[in-house]
């Protein structure tokens, strides 16, 4: 059996656990740098009289704390979902195809919903 082979199966019992303990750690991890990210921004938009300058600094501010908080707030979601298929016994296959997703990439990226494959076409792209 060649190397792409032995990657392209299902995971072995232990490595789905270390996967799942991965996405519950990062959905941990994502939940208190969202709620972070909130309680800063709140902090910056409660912040008193504020010159002109500081509106500006403070308004670029708010919005890279916004965008920090969507763009984990987007990878929180796929992790969630990561663990629901995990749950229903699909983690590991092609959300798009149902082929298997692969040892290496489900290890490295343990809420990637799709295969190699499809992730590389234009058309598939993932649930956000």
């Amino acid at each position: 059996m060649n190397r792409r082979q032995r990657n392209a199966g299902p995971l072995a019992p232990q490595e789905l656990e270390e996967a799942v303990a991965a996405l519950a750690d990062q959905r941990d991890r994502l939940r208190s740098e969202i709620a972070t990210a909130e309680k800063a921004e709140s902090a910056v938009r409660d912040g008193g009289d504020l010159d002109a300058a500081d509106v500006s600094t403070t308004n670029v501010t708010i919005q890279e704390l916004h965008t920090r908080t969507e763009d984990a707030a987007a990878l929180l979601d796929r992790t969630l979902a990561a663990l629901t298929r995990a749950e229903q016994g699909t983690f590991g296959m092609c959300t798009h195809c149902g082929a298997a997703v692969g040892r290496e990439r489900v290890m490295a990226l343990p809420h990637a919903e799709l295969c190699v494959t499809c992730a590389q076409r234009p058309e598939v792209s993932p649930a956000r």
